[in-house]
């Protein structure tokens, strides 16, 4: 894809096109088996691809690309949960039928009526679709995906790198701002972030409190022949996408976020657990030891940490300043660990 388009673009651009992909064959199946009585059975598949590709094209559009936050119609997310299901019925309803009938005037003699079944098929497979991008969105997509097809059903032992950052000064900010006004600061950083994360194939773990937990299968952090080292690269983008936000967040909030964060790699056991919710979750040592370091970032005067294990295997790329801070010793660990502080060269 062309480059000015931005990793998160590129990524709802791809499901975009995977949603038109399947619609297209259900949509030809659906048109196959359920020939009109004036088409042959291929006409028809052709005319329930073409319905399909527009109905679902028109829907996807409007819930990947127009309902997000920053968009014009992003003050339609602030509705309550049923009033906001009510207009996606009857603005998605509205665009089944006219895509139904449309296409019944176009290949069916004079006269014809519109085909009901095929509106109530494909509103039924919207509200399939709709549904599905809201669950894998609260979750994350590959958390859903994993789910779906049960990946982590029988717990697993991973290599991964786990990227605590936390933002600086979140207590005092919303001491002054007030739990709302925090609340939307908070929501507003983490959108900020979402853009790095997302250009260096990082995964969202959970966000806790004014803190977000990013994650990378160790063969994906490195980059793999390339080394790349994309959990250090998403680190200081991720700072360096809130810099460029500075002057929004000074008009908005009167404060600039900064960011402090610590990284490992470590061995998890990686499973599903929870019965009427269920979660992957990721239970190991490097999880509490990655949030020790990030403590550790306020007592050693370091603002970002990487352990020596992670650095190891990102192989130092030379962008970066390294500070060697010895053993530290963490709260809750009997051995010390070695770490190192971090810092992009010229900064």
């Amino acid at each position: 894809m062309p480059a000015r388009f931005t990793a998160l673009q590129r990524v709802r651009f791809k499901l975009f096109l995977r949603i038109l992909a399947v619609s297209a064959v259900v949509g030809a199946a659906y048109g196959v088996l359920r020939p009109k009585d004036e088409l042959a059975p291929l006409v028809s598949g052709l005319v329930g691809t073409v319905d399909a590709v527009l109905i679902a094209g028109g829907i996807a559009a409007i819930e990947i690309f127009l309902l997000r936050e920053g968009s014009p119609m992003k003050r339609l997310l602030r509705l309550p949960f049923i009033v906001l299901v009510a207009v996606k019925t009857l603005v998605y309803g509205a665009i089944a039928v006219t895509v139904v009938a449309g296409a019944t005037r176009i290949a069916s003699p004079p006269g014809a009526y519109t085909d009901m079944a095929t509106v109530g098929f494909s509103l039924g497979v919207t509200a399939i679709f709709v549904i599905t991008l809201q669950a894998a969105s609260l979750i994350g997509r590959r958390t859903f995906r994993d789910l779906v097809l049960g990946h982590y059903r029988q717990p697993r032992p991973e290599r991964r790198f786990f990227l605590f950052v936390d933002v600086i000064g979140s207590s005092a900010i919303a001491e002054r701002l007030g739990p709302l006004q925090a609340h939307r600061f908070l929501s507003a950083v983490f959108s900020a972030l979402a853009e790095p994360v997302a250009a260096r194939g990082g995964e969202i773990y959970q966000y806790v409190g004014d803190e977000i937990v990013v994650t990378w299968l160790e063969a994906e952090g490195t980059g793999g022949k390339t080394q790349e080292a994309l959990p250090l690269r998403c680190l200081f983008e991720m700072q360096a996408s809130l810099v460029a936000a500075a002057p929004q967040f000074r008009e908005r909030f009167g404060v600039e976020p900064g960011l402090r964060a610590a990284l490992h790699l470590g061995e998890v056991i990686t499973g599903e657990v929870g019965e009427q919710r269920r979660a992957i979750v990721f239970h190991g040592d490097v999880m509490n030891t990655t949030s020790r370091l990030e403590q550790a970032t306020r007592e050693v005067g370091c603002r970002f940490i990487v352990s020596a294990d992670a650095l190891q295997a990102l192989g130092r790329p030379p962008e970066f300043a390294y500070r060697d801070l010895g053993a530290l010793a963490l709260r809750g660990r009997e051995e010390p660990i070695r770490a190192w502080g971090l810092e992009p060269i010229g900064t």
